[in-house]
């Protein structure tokens, strides 16, 4: 027994030094050990500057998310090809929509984020449409269809008569006799496309019925040239005031008449006094009225009573001096008001922005045509005002939807009596304005914004071809009718035949 208690007490001191070495060891990783862990799994999470582009469309995808690092990443960018990259830059080539989905790992686990259709990849959309029907009688409902291509997502229709809709195909029913454009414009995250139709819709105010008289089946629409030149002219039923008494067709005849008729008058009111004391000088100044010198007379009274003479001003631009280009760019204005208010066009900015350019490009290349021959021959010119021809313009536009006239004038100081540089210098006007003529109206046939600028500048240049024609002092008919009486014939007659032509057709 003495031996076994100094044994005991050894293997007592064993043991108690033994646990607290064990208690210091590594935890053990069964649940059954008792003690508990704290973590910190990742939470997946990224984005990008720009989701929407064309191909092919290159970004960089930005790592947003959050865990204890390390991290490894997996991108699947949706189109087969994917990255191991934190931020990665991937291009995508072809159009469509993918799926970009972002796996994240580290030492506690891993977490995904999945995003569908995240990345889009395409090219703006192209406009088009149609209506069916396009002719009809008030009440007119008319079905438009969108046909464009380009996946929009956004419309945008304007039915020309101050209404619109978001709808991508939308109904819409007209209410007032007219004839109407129409305006499409789409939209994608890509970009937007707009295409407007001229005179697409026509609606007619109901028929008076008139016994023993039907509509004859089978009406068919202009086509080929013709067809062009309505469409550039546009419809002559625009609520004129004359319209009661004066059937569309003879409106521009009316027109005529009515500018030689307000240049008659103030040269029979300038006239009055004379004209009552002499009545042989009476009867000259009407047979005066069926030669060439009609408005020569109001001509040289204007003159002589504002003491017009020609300046020689410096040249600033063109061969323009400051003052006239002021004139010139009244004239623009003025052209444009005043064929705004002959086609009853609605004042919208888009209208009155075209009707501008393309009265400036009218005005600006038929004058400049006249400076650069009378340049070329040495003369000095001068371009002013035309307070007589402006009133014309407005009362023909108001009265009968036809602009004839002009608002400004050309003053040129001949230093010889050369007649064939005269001619020359006016023909140049009127050439410009024929060829003008056709170009636009060759522009109807682009659709679209370039339609409607080609049937204003159609119609705008053709008025201006024909008026300049006149054989009138104050424009330039008369001095082509001196130099060259055959040239002025080819000219003047074949563009009064085709002015009435296509101002009288149904």
């Amino acid at each position: 027994m003495k031996h076994l208690t100094p044994l005991f007490l050894l293997c007592t001191l064993l043991l108690c030094g033994l646990v607290p070495a064990g208690m210091c060891e590594d935890p053990s990783d069964s649940e059954s050990s008792g003690f508990i862990f704290v973590t910190n799994p990742p939470v997946a999470d990224f984005y990008t500057s720009n989701r929407y582009g064309t191909g092919p469309f290159t970004i960089t995808f930005s790592d947003a998310s959050h865990g204890a690092e390390p991290r490894t990443w997996h991108w699947d960018f949706g189109d087969g090809t994917t990255s191991i990259r934190q931020n990665p830059t991937h291009t995508f080539k072809a159009d469509g929509d993918y799926t970009v989905s972002l796996t994240v790992t580290n030492q506690y686990g891993s977490n995904t984020k999945t995003v569908p259709a995240y990345i889009s990849v395409g090219s703006p959309p192209v406009a088009d449409f149609s209506a069916t029907p396009n002719e009809g009688t008030v009440p007119f409902m008319v079905r438009f269809t969108d046909e464009s291509t380009g996946r929009p997502n956004g419309w945008n229709w304007n039915f020309g008569d101050g209404t619109n809709s978001a709808e991508q195909n939308p109904v819409h029913t007209y209410t007032e006799p007219g004839r109407y454009f129409v305006t499409l414009r789409v939209s994608n995250p890509f970009g937007s496309d707009g295409l407007t139709r001229s005179d697409l819709i026509s609606a007619t105010g109901p028929a008076a019925e008139i016994p023993g008289v039907t509509d004859t089946p089978g009406t068919k629409k202009a086509e080929g040239f013709a067809g062009l030149i309505l469409q550039a002219r546009g419809t002559m039923e625009k609520n004129l005031p004359t319209a009661g008494f004066i059937p569309p067709e003879y409106m521009a005849l009316a027109a005529v008449l009515t500018s030689i008729a307000i240049l008659l008058l103030q040269v029979i009111v300038a006239n009055i006094a004379f004209l009552a004391q002499v009545a042989f000088k009476f009867l000259r100044f009407f047979a005066e009225l069926f030669g060439e010198h009609v408005v020569g007379i109001l001509d040289e009274k204007e003159i002589a009573a504002r003491r017009l003479a020609v300046r020689k001003l410096e040249p600033q631009f063109l061969g323009l001096s400051s003052t006239e280009l002021l004139v010139i760019e009244g004239a623009v204005i003025i052209v444009a008001l005043a064929f705004l208010l002959a086609d009853r066009a609605e004042l919208t900015l888009e209208m009155v922005l075209i009707y501008l350019a393309v009265g400036a490009v009218s005005v600006v290349l038929h004058d400049f045509a006249h400076r650069f021959f009378a340049s070329r021959h040495g003369q000095d010119a001068d371009t002013r005002f035309w307070g007589l021809g402006t009133l014309i313009m407005f009362v023909t536009a108001w009265l009968f939807g036809n602009a004839f006239a002009q608002p400004y004038r050309n003053l040129v100081n001949r230093n010889d009596d050369d007649l064939r540089k005269a001619g020359i210098e006016m023909v140049a006007g009127p050439v410009v304005s024929i060829i003008l003529t056709f170009v636009f109206l060759a522009m109807v046939t682009l659709g679209g914004t370039w339609a409607i600028a080609g049937g204003i500048g159609f119609t705008i240049n053709l008025i201006m071809a024909v008026y300049s024609l006149m054989p009138i002092k104050t424009m330039d008919g008369l001095e082509i009718w001196r130099w060259n009486r055959g040239l002025y014939l080819a000219l003047f007659v074949p563009m009064v035949v085709f002015y009435f032509y296509v101002f009288s057709m149904a």
